[in-house]
């Protein structure tokens, strides 16, 4: 029997648990030796992971859809970006309307630092959409349909929003599940719709990058483009995020309802 024959036996349900498990395993050695704690490290576990996943089953990286090949490509990631800066602007203007803050320009912008702070977001945000909306969203799609994919990897992308090391009470381990889970809904969306990962990478690029450069709270106050100098003493955790899950639900319905161009897939020879 063929090691494709062999892989086609095995639930898919245990592949995906499998590969989560691993990259577990990987983050719990990584807080065992420091030196390994780096995005690098695990991008690499996760490359290895996909490559041999994908080996069994007789497929290929590029049939990830992460490499664009196309103007469409190249439209869908741009479109992204531009939705992602557009909609977390959105979230932090309406967070400091309703706590009555107010926004600074610093009046110096270092382009050498919005370079790398492009950089460093698109990086982050490719990792991230290969390694939750790469191999195990897309086999769980094909092996069970939208709804069971979409739920599924909610939990692990929201694991690895946490903080392991530090306690955290039930409240907000419920918390966190509810806003990176309609992130990972919403990114997830982006594949569902194009069949490529590159909308999901630069919707969460822009994400990133807007938020980043927007302060929405006194605990982060200064960015390098805005200081928040005033905020309102009713400020509460739930005027950041009720704009955040009404802006993301607006953009899943959008999303849901607009018709995209399928791209195309890197030739697979």
């Amino acid at each position: 029997m063929s090691k494709t024959s062999i892989s086609r036996t095995i639930p898919v349900w245990l592949k995906v648990s499998a590969y989560f498990l691993t990259i577990m395993i990987a983050a719990y050695v990584a807080s065992i030796v420091p030196a390994l704690d780096s995005i690098f490290y695990y991008f690499l576990v996760t490359l290895l992971l996909s490559f041999l996943m994908l080996r069994q089953e007789g497929k290929l990286l590029a049939s990830l859809g992460f490499i664009p090949v196309s103007a469409l490509d190249w439209k869908h990631f741009f479109a992204g970006l531009i939705s992602g800066i557009v909609a977390l602007s959105m979230t932090a203007f309406v967070t400091i309307w309703l706590t009555n803050g107010k926004l600074k320009l610093t009046g110096h912008i270092d382009p050498v630092y919005i370079v790398i702070l492009l950089l460093i977001h698109l990086w982050s945000a490719f990792v991230q959409e290969f390694t939750y909306r790469g191999y195990p969203f897309q086999t769980l799609l094909k092996a069970y349909g939208p709804w069971i994919a979409q739920v599924s990897v909610t939990l692990p992308f929201a694991i690895m929003h946490l903080k392991l090391n530090m306690p955290i009470t039930l409240s907000q381990f419920m918390m966190t599940w509810l806003t990176t889970g309609l992130g990972s809904v919403l990114y997830g969306l982006c594949y569902i719709k194009t069949g490529k990962l590159l909308l999901s990478i630069g919707l969460h690029m822009g994400w990133n990058v807007a938020q980043a450069l927007i302060p929405r709270s006194m605990e982060e106050p200064k960015s390098v483009l805005f200081t928040l100098i005033k905020q309102d003493h009713s400020y509460h955790t739930l005027k950041v995020l009720l704009p955040y899950i009404c802006i993301t639900i607006v953009m899943i319905t959008i999303i849901s309802l607009i018709k995209l161009k399928p791209a195309l897939h890197a030739p697979v020879k």
